[in-house]
């Protein structure tokens, strides 16, 4: 497995994070996007996991940075059990 990049902004995803935060998750959007609301509560001093909220905040940056429209909130939500439930 890759190093875990680290962000350095609250506020914006650049393309060369986005694209180091999906080859650490191995191409998988949401474990990425996860990984990123991790990432980001932990710059703003919590050590809260993300909640689904910070998860959809989180794919929409990445998804931002690569020029690419995001999922519906329902549908990451979806997934998100989907995945829990597995």
């Amino acid at each position: 497995m890759k190093r875990k990049p680290s962000i350095k902004s609250l506020e914006t995803v650049t393309l060369d994070e986005a694209n180091a935060y999906l080859d650490y998750a191995r191409g998988d959007e949401l474990t990425a996007a996860y990984e990123l609301a991790l990432d980001r509560a932990r710059l703003d001093g919590s050590k809260a996991a993300p909640d689904d909220a910070e998860v959809h905040h989180a794919l929409f940056l990445l998804c931002r940075a690569r020029g690419k429209n995001p999922p519906s909130f329902d549908g990451m939500r979806v997934e998100l059990r989907r995945r829990i439930a597995a």
